[in-house]
């Protein structure tokens, strides 16, 4: 990491973890975003290269510091099983009110479960570490579209029945990564900063 300009503060950078992008999940969701296109209203849809599911948002913090998350988290993974995600609908943020976010959710499962409690370490340890907290419930999801100007009641309506239809596979869970994110002309630019792989289980993935 370069050092800062004045010398004396330590270099800072933007931070999440996530489990990265799923290629055979993202091109089902791309085709289905494709179908949403005509009779959606206009709306900010996020590209598909920065899907992702994430478990812990850091924030800005010294990359010193999110090195000795990381080594943290490199621990925590190891017993993670690896496991397979299944998406369960439309994931629409906030709950009520105005809709602002739309996305993909995922299904109560053995593999859901996992991935809680490794968010549940993760927050543990950042806390540990002094790095931001996180007080919003983790609801793990994929962001689809961020909108401006929120869509009408009965487009919301039939984004979600659209969702609940569509036949998406499996998310593959089998690694955990952390992302530095810097936002460029084009959006934001996520880079893995560490990549640690979740435990190979001798039945193979867990549903």
């Amino acid at each position: 990491m370069p050092e800062s300009a004045s010398g004396s503060e330590p270099p800072e950078v933007r931070a999440f973890v996530a489990l990265p992008r799923d290629p055979t999940w993202a091109e089902s969701a791309r085709l289905f975003v494709e179908a949403m296109l005509p009779v959606s209203p206009h709306t900010s849809w996020s590209r598909t290269d920065t899907w992702h599911v994430t478990v812990k948002f850091v924030g800005r913090a010294p990359a010193a510091d999110l090195e000795t998350f990381a080594r943290s988290l490199a621990l925590l993974a190891a017993a993670v099983p690896a496991g397979d995600l299944r998406t369960d609908g439309a994931a629409v943020f906030p709950p009520r009110g105005p809709t602002r976010v739309l996305g993909l959710g995922f299904a109560r499962t053995r593999a859901l479960e996992d991935l809680e409690a490794f968010a549940a370490a993760a927050e543990k340890e950042a806390r540990t570490l002094g790095l931001q907290p996180e007080d919003r419930a983790f609801r793990p999801h994929v962001t689809l579209a961020r909108m401006r100007a929120p869509w009408p009641r009965e487009a919301v309506d039939f984004f979600r029945r659209a969702a609940a239809e569509w036949k998406f596979p499996d998310f593959e869970m089998r690694a955990g990564v952390l992302y530095g994110s810097r936002l460029a002309r084009g959006g934001a630019v996520h880079t893995p900063i560490a990549r640690w792989p979740f435990r190979a289980t001798g039945e193979g993935a867990s549903a």
